[in-house]
């Protein structure tokens, strides 16, 4: 196989998976900013508010206090949130969760009071970890998007690279053939000839 035929070959197959690669990119880019956008989209309405520096405890301001009196709009603030709710449910019943606090509600010959006040406290726990869920739910999904997104843009990058080595190398596939075909011109016997 000459030089010419093996670099159009190559070249093409360079220029399918650059094809390839810019749409698979462009697709991936797509979906990482629809991801995004669907989870903004969908807390922005619930006005879920961090409150204000002075307002945390001390150990809220560390683990959370960068988003402090922010609306929680994205995945990493949703995440923080979780972490803000998770610890409020620690103080409702001595950091038992739910599942729990429920089961010891339910004990056979507890008195009636107790286990009211266990039902309220399994309540609250229902509904916080219910929240937590959905928030760790938009942040799974944004970290999703976000490397949909990012691997977009270097497959396009790629692509793009691709591209241009394909374009390159049909450049070169067509300097091989002229190169080729001056070799294989006739050539006379000048020394015979007796010239």
């Amino acid at each position: 196989m000459n030089r010419k035929v093996w670099d159009q070959l190559v070249s093409t197959a360079a220029l399918v998976i650059a094809g390839v690669m810019l749409f698979v990119g462009a697709a991936a880019i797509f979906g990482g900013n629809f991801g995004r956008n669907n989870v903004t989209d969908r807390l922005a309405p619930e006005q879920v508010q961090f409150p204000a520096y002075e307002a945390m405890t001390p150990d809220e301001q560390t683990s959370v206090g960068s988003f402090a009196g922010q609306q929680v709009t994205t995945g990493p603030q949703a995440e923080a949130f979780a972490r803000f709710i998770q610890g409020h449910l620690a103080l409702i019943n001595e950091g038992k969760t739910y599942s729990q606090t429920s089961a010891a509600g339910r004990v056979e010959g507890l008195d009636p009071k107790v286990a009211a006040d266990l039902q309220v406290k399994a309540d609250t726990l229902f509904k916080g970890e219910t929240l937590r869920s959905i928030l760790l739910n938009a942040y799974g999904w944004w970290t999703v998007a976000t490397i949909a997104l990012y691997t977009g843009y270097v497959m396009v990058i790629a692509g793009i690279v691709m591209l241009v080595l394909s374009v390159l190398g049909f450049r070169h596939a067509k300097k091989a053939g002229a190169v080729v075909a001056v070799e294989t011109l006739p050539t006379r016997d000048y020394v015979s000839a007796g010239v």
